[in-house]
């Protein structure tokens, strides 16, 4: 990405990610899995019932899922425009990990795409949701620096969340 030019405006300075929001086709089933297989909290519902807020702890609502109004052909295959993931940390452990990976797999649910600090699991509606460990131990795994260079340092594909 280019800089701006001298004459350009400021960019806007966005200070964290609300929420994500998703179509689904089943209430019900994203209920079961969110709730349930997740333990995410749920704190409301807008819409006339249409639609379900879910939370982490911290923010009233870090998801939420509203009941599509039409039939479309849901999420796409990899490498396709959209959305790829979400990614919930559930830890700073490889034990946490096991015991997660243990938990979906008690819950029928067979993990994919794992590496040493996560996996994914599919939503009712095929939305890949990451599940993963911050290794480091600091909790500051989400914080990047403020230099293109030392954020490129951050930014190891190989490195854990």
């Amino acid at each position: 990405m280019d800089p701006p030019s001298p004459a350009s405006p400021a960019p806007l300075k966005i200070r964290e990610l609300g929420h994500v929001s998703l179509f689904v086709r089943d209430l019900a089933a994203t209920r079961r899995f969110y709730r349930e297989i997740l333990g995410l909290a749920e704190t409301g519902t807008g819409k006339g019932g249409r639609i379900v807020f879910f939370s982490a702890g911290r923010h009233h609502h870090d998801l939420s899922c509203e009941l599509a109004r039409t039939e479309g052909p849901g999420p796409q295959p990899k490498g396709v425009p959209g959305l790829y993931h979400i990614a919930f940390e559930i830890g700073s452990t490889r034990e946490e990990l096991a015991a997660a990976r243990g938990q979906i797999e008690a819950h029928g649910l067979t993990p994919f795409g794992e590496t040493d600090a996560s996996f994914s699991v599919r939503d009712p509606d095929g939305h890949e949701i990451e599940l993963y460990v911050d290794l480091r131990g600091s909790g500051l795994t989400r914080q990047i620096a403020t230099t293109p260079a030392a954020s490129a340092t951050t930014a190891s594909p190989n490195a854990p969340r």
